[in-house]
């Protein structure tokens, strides 16, 4: 028996099978009998990408995908499309994961299924639907999204946020680094891996290299997407950078083996820590970022647990003040008791008792339940964008900068502007020009905001020497007015309590 009811069906069988021979759509039965295991580690074994992409692939492979689908066929997993959509949702609540870990790992699965088509398997499952689920919740994710996009900020909010991320770090160095990432676009790594020779012959930033963290090392390697770029920028920015002196990292040298990336071996780079380490991003944005964007030091477990405090420092200097010694809030319920002002703790300097305190308030709130701001590093790469397009710079120039390519996106329209527009001198000049002018407009609105401070009996000086430096030339000006949420609270021991009441409240 042919398993065929008629010789009609049995030869429309064949056609179809002979079709999909012909167009390379054929799946043998027996290829995707394979155990998912033995697949992933062929699959693994075949790429060719950056050793951080690598190291996270084999983190979701070894501790969220193989332990639920191995001993199991590569067909048979094809086939549970709703098992997938368990498995996600288990990691975060059964497992206890967060929603980024959960559909992290389903990419994960999706990529490794993806490569697997069509020799193997005919679809992935792995890939979410776009019209599933309830439209209630899709229209409300919908809305979120559009929300977070607009959420940028003023190049008043980036200069006061980068003299909060110097005077918390001590370096001038972190100011200039912040005002990059908003007005140049560059990433992260981009401008870490910055050295002596960062101009090009024309005067623009040289973007070839990206400084990459793997398992506690760096290495050299090239931008994400291979975005090796020239970026222009505003003549104020390029003489703070030109101000800069290259430091020689502390990496020790390393015998290469086989297979490793090209490790940082000890070289000459724009933008170190004090002890002049390169900045590890998760650190780093403990101990600067998230202080300067919310005005709180994150929570701490480990050895040395230490509770979420606000951020404390003596404004007898000038804004945005000294840090102190961090000292817990006040919770409800609880006595407030004072900080030890009058002893010494960990080497610091005694504080006098009459000593202005204040605490800074956050840039921009969000949800009450997520207990932080929007405000972070990446978001300047936004701004950047989104201050291009404010100011109609051409969508081929904003490409450039961002190191994007519209053929990535597509769309044959946006591959056939790319293809006959070019980028001129014209378009070049008209992107530093805006630049510079909103960079000198916010350093005028900053010095203005040094004569409202005056009233609060704050010295009219930064506590940052490169922003007092800056704001030397825009004193002088006069704005009709400017307003922001950020003038700081004044006040000694009694007005520390009720700035740190308030900061608890805030959070």
């Amino acid at each position: 028996m042919s398993g065929f009811l008629t010789e009609k069906a049995a030869d429309k069988y064949w056609q179809d099978m002979e079709s999909d021979v012909r167009n390379n759509r054929y799946v043998d039965p027996k290829a995707g009998m394979i155990l998912f295991e033995e697949y992933a580690n062929l699959w693994y074994a075949s790429l060719d990408l950056e050793p951080t992409t690598m190291t996270n692939y084999r983190y979701y492979l070894e501790h969220h995908i193989l332990p639920f689908f191995s001993g199991r066929s590569l067909a048979a997993i094809a086939q549970s499309r709703e098992e997938i959509d368990g498995w996600e949702r288990d990691l975060m609540r059964v497992d206890g994961y967060a929603a980024r870990t959960a559909r992290d790992a389903r990419v994960t699965l999706a990529t490794c299924l993806g490569a697997a088509i069509p020799h193997r398997i005919q679809f992935n499952p792995a890939v979410k639907e776009k019209a599933r689920g309830r439209r209630g919740l899709r229209r409300v994710e919908q809305i979120r999204a559009q929300q977070k996009t607009k959420d940028v900020l003023t190049p008043l909010e980036v200069v006061l946020f980068g003299e909060r991320v110097a005077a918390l770090t001590g370096q001038d160095d972190d100011l200039v680094r912040e005002l990059l990432y908003a007005f140049s676009a560059v990433r992260w790594g981009e401008a870490l891996a910055l050295g002596p020779r960062y101009l090009t012959e024309d005067g623009r930033l040289n973007i070839e290299e990206k400084l990459y963290e793997l398992s506690g090392h760096f290495y050299r390697g090239i931008p994400k997407d291979g975005s090796i770029r020239k970026i222009d920028l505003p003549p104020l920015l390029l003489g703070l950078l030109a101000e800069l002196k290259p430091r020689r990292c502390t990496c020790k040298k390393r015998l290469p083996r086989p297979g490793d990336p090209a490790w940082c071996q000890g070289g000459e780079y724009l933008f170190l820590g004090p002890y002049n380490g390169h900045p590890r991003r998760s650190n780093f944005g403990r101990a600067a970022i998230r202080p300067a964007a919310d005005g709180w030091f994150p929570e701490e477990g480990g050895k040395n647990p230490r509770p979420r405090m606000p951020v404390m420092v003596d404004l007898s200097q000038g804004w945005p003040g000294v840090p102190v010694v961090p000292w817990p809030a006040v919770e409800d319920g609880l006595p407030w008791v004072p900080p030890r002002l009058a002893e010494r703790s960990r080497g610091r300097k005694t504080l006098p008792a009459d000593t202005p305190l204040a605490v800074w308030l956050p840039f921009r709130k969000i949800e009450e339940e997520s207990k932080g701001t929007k405000v972070s590093t990446h978001l300047l790469r936004h701004t950047a964008s989104t201050w291009n397009a404010e100011d109609r710079i051409p969508d081929i120039m904003r490409d450039e900068r961002m190191g994007h390519r519209s053929a990535d996106e597509g769309r044959a329209q946006a591959e056939m502007r790319d293809h006959y527009t070019h980028a001129t001198e014209l378009m070049r000049a008209d992107v530093v020009q805006t630049l510079q002018q909103r960079l000198e407009t916010a350093l005028m609105q900053r010095a203005e905001l040094e004569r409202l401070w005056a009233e609060e009996g704050i010295p009219r000086r930064s506590t940052v020497p490169l922003m007092n430096k800056l704001l030397e030339p825009f004193r002088a000006a006069t704005l009709t007015s400017v307003s922001t949420p950020l003038i700081p609270r004044l006040g000694g021991r009694r007005s520390l309590r009720r700035a740190s009441g308030r900061a608890s409240n805030a959070g």
